[in-house]
């Protein structure tokens, strides 16, 4: 009885290739005859997006862990040996950390009044291209410069920022400019920068350009 009821049994393969259209029947073949190689593929597949998954988590965490690392740094960075510590860890970083990390180091360099070691920060910060960092980045490192008593350094860098500055930061740009620019005794140049934004500031603030301008225009005569 057993053996009669077996031989009328399909097997599951028989069965599922009866239950499949026509149109479906290659398509079956293949599958079946490729299943193990399909399986390792899949396998292999998810094995991939295991490991990429893993990837990015340790990303972020060591993300996570700069940024705290940074906070503390940043708090204590209030002497020369906490700035070399500051430094070290600036060269260390993941790049998404670093715009910050520079940002630090260059206040925490202006605070013990390292303005060599600010110029550099603000440098690199610039030069990440960071575009809502490149006017701020400029300016610290125009100041850097001219708390050295490098002016003529300090003009170059405006001058190099102000076609590249936003609508928002343009005359912030070019009021330091001339302000730096009279400093180093080009006069002339201070007295152009001077005109510039005496026309292009609104009527509440043009004394202070007016009275330059007359002061200026007085010392060449």
């Amino acid at each position: 009885m057993s053996e009669q009821s077996n031989a009328h049994t399909p097997l599951f393969v028989d069965t599922l290739q009866q239950s499949v259209s026509k149109e479906a029947a290659p398509l079956l073949n293949f599958v079946l005859k490729h299943i193990k190689m399909i399986a390792a593929g899949l396998l292999a597949l998810v094995v991939l997006i295991s490991g990429v998954g893993m990837y990015h988590y340790m990303h972020d965490q060591k993300i996570l862990t700069a940024q705290t690392e940074l906070a503390t740094l940043a708090a204590g960075a209030s002497t020369e040996a906490q700035l070399a510590d500051l430094k070290a860890f600036v060269e260390t970083v993941p790049a998404e950390v670093r715009p910050a990390a520079l940002l630090t180091l260059a206040k925490a360099s202006l605070r013990v009044n390292d303005y060599a070691a600010a110029e550099s920060a603000w440098a690199a910060l610039q030069a990440t291209g960071i575009d809502s960092m490149r006017e701020i980045a400029g300016m610290g490192r125009a100041n850097a410069y001219a708390k050295m008593g490098k002016l003529t350094e300090a003009v170059t860098v405006l001058e190099t920022l102000v076609p590249q500055a936003s609508k928002a930061y343009v005359l912030t740009v070019k009021h330091q400019l001339a302000l730096m620019a009279e400093q180093s005794g080009d006069v002339k140049k201070a007295l152009a920068v001077y005109k510039e934004l005496e026309t292009a500031v609104p009527a509440a603030n043009k004394k202070f350009y007016t009275h330059k301008i007359a002061s200026l225009s007085n010392q060449k005569k």
